[in-house]
């Protein structure tokens, strides 16, 4: 241990199952922007993993194919490749593409039923249709451009996450309402189940979850308080990596 060094919290919990398996808070902007600078911690994490979750598999046709499915009651499969990966890929996409490079078992915590139910009143049927087949084609063959989400792109977030200072004043950005706040309850309870599922039948798998860091932080039922009650031991982890600033441009 480094002498009269602080060891600085990182978004990376370790699950003390055996093996242990690991949590990690992702933030949806370019992977070129953080991952990067983020923990050794957290790579060596990701390398040694089995398998690979993320809230969606925003790389696979069939998640979208569902979606639909569930908006129109009909899918339109359509063979992509989803093994490239662009300069501006968004975090969690880009490791769901590195977990297939690398041979990991890839999937999803959250079901597109799900989220078309939660978020399917937004638009009339034509209008989903034209979103969801810019999605597939920009997702996933790996067209999609930073100029699509830079104006949700905030230079200090990103110096906070890659700081590891992501906190409760982040959260209170994201969930400004009553019915946010509620939602993203629910989908912590759903995720925190379908994670335990994976962890009861995991045959010595070694799972590296991706989640949104708004789930494993605040002071309220969280994704990590969750799991808790299942009775896990979860320990956060700490790093004395040095943190390098990145001028963003």
């Amino acid at each position: 241990m480094p002498f009269n060094q602080t060891c600085s919290s990182t978004l990376l919990w370790r699950i003390e199952t055996s093996p242990p398996s690991y949590i990690f808070g992702t933030i949806h902007i370019p992977y070129n922007l953080v991952w990067p600078y983020v923990p050794k911690e957290v790579r060596k994490a990701f390398m040694s993993s089995t398998h690979y979750y993320a809230e969606i598999d925003a790389k696979s046709y069939v998640f979208w194919d569902d979606f639909l499915l569930c908006i129109v009651n009909q899918s339109k499969r359509i063979e992509r490749s989803t093994d490239s990966v662009i300069q501006d890929e968004i975090l969690d996409v880009y490791l769901s593409v590195e977990a297939r490079r690398l041979n990991k078992t890839v999937g999803s915590l959250e079901s597109a039923e799900y989220h078309c139910k939660k978020e399917g009143w937004r638009h009339n049927l034509t209008t989903w249709i034209i979103i969801l087949d810019y999605i597939k084609n920009t997702m996933i063959n790996g067209t999609f451009s930073i100029d699509d989400i830079k104006h949700q792109i905030n230079e200090s977030t990103i110096k906070d996450y890659i700081c590891n200072e992501i906190d409760s004043k982040y959260i209170k950005t994201l969930l400004e309402t009553n019915d946010e706040m509620q939602h993203m309850e629910q989908r912590d309870e759903q995720i925190s189940r379908h994670i335990h599922r994976l962890l009861n039948n995991s045959n010595n798998n070694r799972y590296f979850f991706a989640v949104g860091a708004a789930h494993m932080l605040g002071k309220r039922q969280n994704l990590i308080v969750r799991l808790k009650k299942f009775g896990y031991k979860i320990t956060r982890i700490c790093t004395y990596q040095k943190r390098i600033m990145k001028e963003f441009g």
